[in-house]
């Protein structure tokens, strides 16, 4: 139980250094971010357009705010997915989180 207890706390811990973005924080951050995490890189231009790259395999894009959201089209497909996105104080990490609570955390790097 006390095993228990103690990751809860750290996991609020963590998470207590998160906040919620609006739209407009979305929109200015990430066409000036590199998001990167394991053997992922992820760039955005202000166009809408999108990189990612995982094992130094590219795959292009689409992205847009929608309301508060961050949404992403990557053809084939047609349908685009919404996630919030969290940041911490610092900016040094962004969490992508989907509608079922699922976690997507990646460092950031300024572009160049």
């Amino acid at each position: 139980m006390r095993l228990l207890l103690a990751a809860l706390l750290m996991i609020s811990t963590a998470q207590a250094g998160q906040r919620k973005l609006d739209g407009a924080a979305v929109a200015a951050l990430l066409p000036t971010i590199i998001a990167t995490g394991q053997d992922t890189r992820q760039t955005f231009s202000e166009a809408g357009a999108t990189t990612y790259s995982f094992k130094g395999r590219d795959s292009y894009g689409s992205w847009r705010v929608q309301g508060d959201q961050y949404c992403s089209q990557w053809p084939p497909a047609d349908g685009w997915a919404c996630f919030d996105l969290l940041a911490d104080d610092e900016l040094k990490t962004i969490v992508w989180l989907d509608a079922s609570g699922e976690r997507i955390v990646n460092h950031i790097a300024a572009k160049n």
